[in-house]
Order: C-alpha cells, then sequence, then structure tokens
C-alpha cells in the first residue's frame, strides 16, 4: 500500500503522566526517538511540541490505522490522544520541485 503524509495533533489524556514522558524523552538522543517511532507501515518525520495542551507530528504512513498502531507498540496511545489528518499536499522548503501545487479537493 501506498503512503500518505499525515499530520497528527496529539494531547495528553492524563496530564499526571507529561513529566514521566518527557524525562524518558529527554534521555534519547532524536535518532532514537525517531527509530522508536517507525515500522514498515508508518513513521514518523517531524515533531513540534512546545508547553501548549497540544503538540503536532508528521508522519508517513499507510493509513491511519498504521499510526495508531506504532503509538500503541511503544506505549504512548494509553498517555496521549491522537487525531490523524490525512495531507493531500506536501511541499516543503527543504525539497523544492518546482511542480504546480496538488489541489487537495481534486485528490
Amino acid at each position: 500500500m501506498k503512503k500518505k503524509h499525515y499530520i497528527c495533533t496529539h494531547t495528553w489524556s492524563n496530564p499526571d503522566t507529561i513529566k514521566d514522558v518527557i524525562k524518558q524523552q529527554g534521555e534519547m538522543t532524536d535518532k532514537e526517538f525517531f527509530a522508536g517511532l517507525k515500522t514498515e507501515k508508518a513513521e514518523t518525520l517531524q515533531h513540534w511540541m512546545g508547553k501548549d495542551d497540544f503538540f503536532f507530528c508528521h508522519w508517513y504512513a499507510e493509513d491511519e490505522q498504521s499510526i495508531i498502531d506504532v503509538l500503541e507498540k511503544v506505549g504512548l496511545n494509553d498517555v496521549i490522544v491522537t487525531m490523524p489528518s490525512e495531507m493531500q499536499r506536501y511541499v516543503s522548503s527543504e525539497k523544492i520541485t518546482n511542480q504546480k501545487l496538488v489541489n487537495p479537493f481534486e485528490t
């Protein structure tokens, strides 16, 4: 199955777990972080987190369930709530192709 781009909006299901998860993640490198969130069907490409209630990840996955499966595998599905949204248009200033933009309403 062909992979597609997703933006996932995450929030904490239990605010008491934030400190524990952040502490565990503080012990890992970015390489370890991305390697831990990768299977044949789904992988995290980018991650944004601030001090707000919501944080975001860019996933490349076959489908939404593949993302949930990765989060379940690493035990994060029990501490965060995830809303995957497929993005038909994906462009990046780091990967200029000089091609016309995809109209997400026509795909």
